[in-house]
């Protein structure tokens, strides 16, 4: 696909891309409203870039005369899950930017899709400024915490009362271990096919690592949360106080979201976190 005029209508359908639009200076026509939770459909740390607007709402699987009635004259898609068919139908409607080739679905590292997106908006040098900044913000708090270095790190989703460790393929795990930290032996074990793993409750402590980042899909309070997985709250990180546990929701979704507008607010709020659970 070759996009020859900056684009004015972009729509984003991939869970994320929108958050690349708007450090690009683009607000989308449309985004898909990933959480619900999201009164306008991005995190708080990219609220301030919606400016006074509020794009329309989008849900898979997208109605596609919705698409087309929000005439976009480009269809970001790069945060998906890369089903041929709807590339297909996408395509007819707009130009579009799908998962790029051999890239794991929903699951494009951060640089990759900024690069990608700001090339098909015509913002090339933005995006490369936008990667710069963000490795640089990393760096900086890997120097600032040279305690971190060589510990082990596992991160762990608690939903619906199961518990799940993301793997080495995974964007959240890619941030932490640019802090310094290092995946477990059992993360790394898990190899990086699958970006996460549903653990059952004999094996939860298989994860255990010098500090273990928890994440809620119900977002509850820890001493909740940990009444609700005790599976969880048996592990010996969460025994000895080597359990994080972001109090304010948004920097999960941020770590989450793993993008150059997210990341910056995602270590913001793990540093302190992780430097008092590893001491």
């Amino acid at each position: 696909m070759r996009i020859t005029e900056r684009p004015e209508r972009v729509l984003s359908l991939g869970r994320t891309d929108h958050d690349v639009l708007l450090a690009l200076g683009v607000v989308p026509v449309g985004l898909w409203q990933f959480i619900p939770t999201m009164k306008r459909g991005v995190g708080s740390w990219a609220e301030p870039s919606l400016g006074g607007r509020t794009p329309s709402f989008l849900k898979p699987p997208f109605d596609f005369e919705q698409v087309a009635s929000l005439d976009p004259d480009l269809i970001v898609n790069v945060q998906s899950g890369g089903d041929e068919t709807e590339y297909r139908t996408l395509t007819d409607i707009a130009p579009t930017v799908g998962l790029p080739g051999g890239a794991a679905a929903n699951s494009v590292p951060w640089r990759e899709s900024t690069r990608l997106i700001a090339r098909a908006v015509g913002r090339e040098a933005k995006g490369d400024e936008l990667v710069a900044g963000t490795e640089s913000l990393l760096k900086a708090a890997a120097d600032r915490n040279p305690g971190f270095a060589g510990k082990t790190v596992s991160i762990l989703l608690a939903f619906g009362g199961k518990a799940g460790v993301y793997t080495t393929g995974d964007t959240r795990m890619q941030i932490v271990t640019a802090l310094g930290l290092k995946p477990s032996p059992y993360v790394t074990e898990l190899g990086d096919d699958k970006y996460f793993v549903e653990l059952s409750a004999e094996n939860t402590g298989d994860a255990d690592a010098d500090v273990v980042i928890l994440l809620s899909q119900q977002q509850l309070p820890l001493a909740a949360t940990l009444k609700q997985y005790p599976q969880v709250a048996e592990m010996k990180a969460a025994r000895e106080g080597r359990l994080v546990f972001p109090a304010d929701p948004s920097v999960g979704l941020a770590l989450s979201s793993a993008s150059v507008l997210s990341i910056p607010y995602a270590v913001k709020g793990l540093e302190p976190l992780l430097r008092e659970a590893l001491g």
